[in-house]
């Protein structure tokens, strides 16, 4: 087969182009190549590896964050739970016997004969709150973040500040008595707040609903909570309500004149009719313990003790 002049000049270049390519190839050098790939390879290593430090450092970082917010989440949800399901309380002192008791945030109680005090099984929120009935001695922890409420009706609060008093809150009696010991409490009624000092008594009567700041003898006031009575200067009306509280006893009084005796005296082991025979010395009584009968479900009613004023 004849070739023409254009197929040869053709031929020609395609050998020079492969010849030209050859002598690049024999021209290549490998190990530089492969050097320089390396350091391709070791940038883009040293780059995923500082990525992956990276990212541990945020998550380590992070971890903290994630835990608390998880934690205060539970915390949240734990306390509506709580809430929902709080449960209260309620101590009764029997009648002649002084009850001692601690609440839930470490305050201290004494209850006199005949009160009782409601509360709950822990306290929540921002405030804590007991229910009073009858006479109670409050010492109270402190807590600025969480004030201490004693509630003794729905128009009276007494706010303690982290100190020592005492309410006498009965609901036999036509007044409520504060006396503060130490420290200071508000005493909350009718949208108002008055705040006692050491050795005051906010006086409140039922019948006027008017309140009276006054200084008392502390002592005479909450001996009671240590097994003793102390009359100061105390009425004989008075004296024979405490006693009746405190031996639980019925003591009836048949006056045959208004003159009201005063009694100054203090006791801790003696017995009733002991003490009867001392207030003899100074008014003019006589007394008589009354004769039980058994009542129809074979129980005795409560002793009774006939005191006549002459």
């Amino acid at each position: 087969m004849e070739l023409d002049r254009k197929d040869i000049k053709r031929y020609i270049l395609i050998a020079k182009a492969i010849d030209a390519d050859i002598c690049d190839y024999d021209n290549y050098d490998i190990e530089q190549a492969f050097a320089r790939n390396q350091k391709r390879i070791t940038a883009y290593s040293w780059k995923q590896k500082y990525l992956n430090n990276a990212l541990r450092i945020a998550a380590i970082l992070l971890l903290p964050f994630i835990l608390s917010t998880g934690f205060l989440s539970y915390l949240y949800i734990n306390r509506l739970q709580e809430d929902k399901h709080i449960s209260y309380l309620e101590v009764v002192s029997a009648p002649g016997i002084v009850t001692q008791m601690e609440l839930p945030d470490k305050s201290k109680v004494w209850l006199n004969a005949g009160s009782s005090l409601r509360y709950p099984s822990h306290f929540t929120g921002d405030e804590r709150t007991v229910y009073l009935s009858g006479e109670g001695y409050f010492e109270v922890q402190s807590d600025r973040l969480h004030p201490f409420y004693v509630s003794v009706n729905e128009k009276m609060k007494v706010k303690a500040h982290g100190t020592k008093f005492n309410v006498n809150a009965y609901s036999d009696e036509m007044w409520v008595e504060t006396t503060l010991e130490t420290g200071k409490v508000d005493v909350l009624i009718h949208k108002q707040s008055v705040l006692l000092k050491p050795n005051e008594q906010a006086y409140y009567s039922k019948s006027d609903q008017k309140l009276l700041i006054r200084t008392v003898n502390v002592e005479e006031k909450t001996a009671w909570k240590d097994g003793r009575l102390v009359f100061r200067n105390t009425s004989l009306d008075e004296v024979i309500k405490r006693l009746s509280r405190r031996y639980n006893v019925d003591i009836v009084m048949h006056r045959k004149t208004d003159i009201d005796y005063k009694c100054r005296a203090s006791f801790s082991t003696e017995s009733v009719t002991q003490i009867l025979d001392y207030l003899k010395l100074v008014a003019p009584i006589d007394w008589k313990i009354a004769e039980t009968e058994q009542l129809k479900d074979s129980s005795y009613p409560r002793q009774r003790i006939d005191i006549w004023l002459k």
